[in-house]
């Protein structure tokens, strides 16, 4: 998938959105093993990893539907049988022959939903620090050499 003008919605960041899923993924599945269960935390670890792959699978397929070069049928339908059979069959297991809990599985399946929201909220939210400290490369005076009122330490 080619990079966008608009920095929130590039390749990199549905990278970032995985790492980060998998990470929250594998920390909340052995939390949820320690607290509910082995089953809950296998459940929420299988349906988040299934996620992932999913988001990753969907990602390719627009990166080869929207590539500067064109289109070609030919990968397009190949990724697409793969995903479906493979994925969704895998997927399907997972819920009726997992024998895992239904509310795991769900949780674990919005992870990188809630990923994507924590992502573009932060960068919704404090876009100018980020770029403000990316583009400068003195750091910013700290409070106590520059307090609020010009002085040092704070004072005047």
């Amino acid at each position: 998938m080619t990079a966008s003008t608009n920095p929130a919605l590039d390749e990199g960041f549905l990278n970032r959105v995985g790492v980060a899923s998998l990470v929250f993924v594998g920390l909340g599945g052995l939390f949820g093993a320690y607290s509910l269960g082995w089953r809950w935390g296998a459940g929420f670890a299988a349906a988040g990893i299934w996620s992932v792959l999913n988001l990753k699978a969907l990602q390719h397929l627009v990166g080869l539907s929207l590539r500067p070069s064109g289109r070609r049928p030919g990968p397009i339908i190949g990724a697409m049988l793969i995903k479906l059979p493979v994925l969704y069959g895998i997927g399907g297991l997972i819920v009726v022959k997992g024998g895992l809990p239904l509310g795991s599985l769900l949780f674990g399946l919005a992870v990188p939903t809630f990923v994507m929201v924590l992502k573009a909220g932060g960068r919704i939210l404090a876009p100018r620090v980020a770029l403000r400290h990316a583009d400068d490369e003195t750091p910013a005076p700290s409070e106590n050499e520059e307090g609020r009122f010009g002085g040092r330490n704070g004072t005047q």
